[in-house]
This record gives structure tokens, sequence and C-alpha cells, in this order.
């Protein structure tokens, strides 16, 4: 009992030190770096009153509400920093951390749980999205409390296991569109366990119940996400993927080729375990002694790995099909909920490796490597400085002067970052701004639209995003400008150009 004690504590020591390492790499650098586009339309749609929420929200943003009023309260109590909005990310993004030890351990054992907390830890895919001002941290939370209360449920249902499994479902529904995909793999889970179990039969009614009241509940979304699908189908910004997208998915969940080429190893081993052999091998005879040791490797956790495997792929495989055979859908990032069963898969394969040292120094590469993947991530800002060319404007704009941002949806960084001009800051198209219906005008219906936002004044600033928006649009409006402007000044930051235009005389 006192040795059991002593474990138990270890465990619970590491996994503390664990958490605290993986809080401090989510903090570290938080507010460093500019908000980007989506992160500025999450925090113009959470700083909406809630009576203009319900109308603007679904207009502007594809996925769910539930992240963007968290936001709202938040910023209330804590402010629109960047560090503030962030860090609601970074407090999701570090509960992920315990829970996947919890699943871990009843897929696996406490070493398997400790070993997932360890690499989502460390993560730098998950490190970045758990300092982005989005909901990618808070799915992924949702989606491990999901798994936590189905596997529960497969192995005994009370009032509690199943009332919490509704709960987290709808939320990571009403969370993020890819949450569909988690519900799909669960089904797929269950089918395949009526065919593959003969004895304990799976409660197909009570499921069925389930899966019914989520639907009640998620449907006051559903219309409005037919409405997005079918505005989806009609032109989408998410590229075509290929299989290079798709691969590239398992290199970011590791990190680097390295690390996806151990956790896929360490993924087989999942599902596998030695036995070490009794008696002296034959080493004349290594046909013999192979014999010895594959009569030693036996399958385990079967189960255990066909759920993390159907988890994986489902989240990943079908939303790459359709987007292959439909419109693209299909961003790494949106398929974040699907690491956190990859990080499992390793653990449990670590897990089976019988040799203590083996076991350390494989631990101790993917510490190291993680390493050197948050070095890089740290290093290299690839978001562009907004604040620095909208303070150009923000400084030197005049009473009277209008300001046309390129494309339109770039206002909603302006509206962060440009409070306190006095200017009327325009957006360009409109549409780009308004609706996701981007540039949905052609060039002589927009270069018209321009020409009246700007009429009546003297100084026209006109802000552009390097590589958004129609090139061929933006060589038009300037050209439209250089009609009857001069350009006064041309300035040009990283991500931005900052031109001035002055009424020719």
């Amino acid at each position: 009992m006192e040795f059991g004690q002593k474990v138990f504590t270890r465990n619970y020591l590491l996994l503390l030190a664990i958490v605290l390492v993986g809080l401090f790499l989510r903090v570290y650098n938080l507010g460093a770096n500019n908000l980007w586009l989506d992160e500025a339309i999450a925090v113009y749609i959470a700083k909406l009153g809630l009576s203009q929420f319900a109308q603007a929200q679904p207009a502007i943003e594809l996925n769910p509400p539930l992240y963007f009023v968290i936001l709202h309260y938040w910023a209330i109590l804590f402010g629109d920093s960047e560090f503030a909005v962030r860090f609601l990310s970074v407090v999701f993004g570090v509960l992920a951390i315990p829970m996947i030890y919890v699943v871990g351990r009843q897929l696996f054992d406490e070493e398997a749980g400790l070993v997932g907390a360890l690499i989502l830890a460390l993560s730098s895919f998950n490190v970045q999205f758990s300092q982005e001002a989005r909901m990618y941290s808070l799915m992924l939370l949702l989606t491990l409390l999901s798994m936590f209360f189905f596997a529960r449920f497969l192995r005994k249902s009370n009032l509690s296991i199943s009332g919490g499994y509704i709960l987290v479902t709808t939320l990571l529904l009403y969370t993020h569109v890819f949450g569909l995909f988690v519900v799909v793999a669960q089904n797929i889970y269950v089918l395949a366990l009526l065919f593959l179990r003969r004895e304990n039969p799976f409660p197909l009614r009570r499921w069925i119940a389930f899966q019914a009241i989520i639907l009640a509940l998620f449907a006051p979304w559903i219309r409005i996400l037919i409405s997005h699908i079918s505005t989806v189908q009609g032109g989408f910004w998410v590229p075509l993927p290929t299989l290079g997208t798709f691969l590239h998915t398992f290199v970011l969940y590791g990190g680097n080729g390295v690390l996806l080429v151990i956790f896929v190893a360490l993924s087989v081993c999942s599902l596998f375990t030695y036995t070490n052999a009794r008696g002296s091998t034959d080493r004349k005879g290594p046909l013999k002694a192979l014999q010895d040791y594959l009569r030693n490797v036996h399958i385990t956790n079967t189960e255990s790995v066909m759920f993390l495997v159907v988890w994986l792929l489902t989240v990943n495989v079908i939303p790459f099909v359709i987007s292959r055979f439909s419109t693209p859908i299909y961003l790494e990032k949106y398929a974040i909920a699907a690491s956190v069963a990859f990080y499992l898969l390793a653990a449990g394969g670590l897990r089976n490796i019988n040799w203590r040292y083996v076991k350390l120094a494989v631990v101790a590469v993917i510490v190291i490597l993680s390493a050197v993947n948050l070095h890089q991530y740290y290093t290299y800002n690839t978001k562009a400085n907004a604040q620095e060319p909208f303070n150009v404007v923000i400084n030197n704009a005049q009473s009277g002067d209008v300001v046309i941002v390129f494309p339109g949806y770039v206002k909603f960084i302006f509206d962060y970052y440009g409070r306190g001009t006095n200017a009327n800051v325009t957006p360009f198209p409109a549409a780009d701004y308004y609706s996701m219906s981007w540039e949905n005008k052609n060039t002589a219906e927009n270069i018209k639209e321009l020409q009246s936002d700007v009429n009546g004044h003297d100084r026209v600033w006109f802000v552009s995003a390097t590589g958004h928006g129609s090139a061929a649009l933006l060589i038009q409006a300037k050209k439209a400008l250089d009609e009857s402007y001069d350009t006064r000044s041309s300035q040009s930051y990283p991500g931005y150009d900052v031109l001035l235009y002055e009424k020719r005389a």
C-alpha cells in the first residue's frame, strides 16, 4: 500500500511538472506579436453587444458561436490586449494537458497518460494554437472531454457519464464545424464494436438516444450551418489539398519529419507487447532465434488502439476526401482534434517497450527534438506587424481624410489597432468585410464603389495587405486613384503598404 501511494504521488508530481512546463511554453512571448486577421475577427465579434451578436456573428464567421461568447465575457473581465485575448486559449490549452493524461490512463495506463501529456505539453503545433485568439485549443479540450466520457460510456453508463458526454459533445459542436467529424469517429467506432464484440454487447438504443439529444441541442445552428455550406460551395478560400497537404498535417503533429517517424514507429508498437524469452538463445541459428523472439510478441490493447486509429483517421480522411471531390474544407489546423490521438498512440507504443534505458532514450530524443521545434516557433514570427503601418495613419490622418483598406477584411485588424483615428475608414471591396461573399462584384463595379468612397475627400490613405486580395483589382484601384490624385507618400512595411494620395489641383 505504501509503495502504491508513493507511485501515485510520484505520477501526480510528474504530471504537475509537465503541466507547469506546458503553461510556461504557452505563456512565453504571448503578447509579443500583433493580432492577425482571424484573431482580429474573433475580437471584433466578441466585442459586439449580445443584441448584435446573433445577427453579425453568423454573417462574418463560419464557425459556431461558443468560443466568441466566452471571449466576449473574458474581454469584459480582462481587457482586449493581445496578451489578454490570447490567454483564454492558453487556459484551454493547459487544461488539455491533464485531460490527455486522464484519457491515456483510461485507454492504457498511468505511464501512457504521462507520456501523452508530455508530448502534448511540448508540441509546437499545439503551443502555437494555444497562443492564438481562436477556438482551436477549446476544440482540443472539448474533444478530449468528449472522448473521455465516450470511453467511460463504453465500459459503464450512468447518469453522470451520460450527461457529461451529451453536454461536452454539444459544446464541441458549438465550437468548430470539425467537431462533427469527432462525433462521426465515435459512431464509426460504435459500428465497429457492434461487428467485433461477441460478448458484452454495446447499449445501442441508449447510444442512438444520445445522438438524437445532441442533434436536437445542435438544431438551432443547423439552419445556419446549411446556409454556410451553400456559401462555401459557391467559392471558399481554402486551397485544394493534395496528398502532400495530408502528410504535412502529420509532420505538423510531430513538429518535424524525424519526430513523425518516431511517433509512427511507436504507434505501431502500441499494438504489440514483448515478453522476454526464458533460457538461452541459439546464436548459431538466427532463424530459430527470430522464431523464438516472434513467439514472445503478442497483440495487445486492440480496442484502445482501434479507438485512437479511428479517431485519428476520421478527423483527417473524411474532410480530405470531401475536399478532393467537393469544395475544399481541409486545413491542418482544423484537424487539431486528431493530434492528441496520434500522441496517445505514440505513448501507448512507448509503454510497450520493455527495456527501461531504451524507453528513457526515446523520451530524451522526443524532448530534445520538441525543444528544437519550439525554438524555431518562437524565433520566426509569421504574423505581419499591423500596428506600425496603422500608427502612421493614426498619427498623420487629418479631419476629412478617408482611409481605404484593401482587401476589405483588413478593416477587422484596423478596427483593433486603428481605433484612435478620426478618419473615415472604409473597406474595399466592402463585400470582403461585411460578408463571406468576398469580391462578389466585377472589377468595374468595385472601381465605381471606390470612386464613390473617395468622392469629396482631398486626401486618401490607401492601406493594402501584401499578398492578399486580387492583385488585378489592386492595380486597377491604384490606377483609378492616380487619375484624380497625386501620390504624396508611399511607405512599405512587412505585410503592408501605406500610400497617401492628395487631390490634384
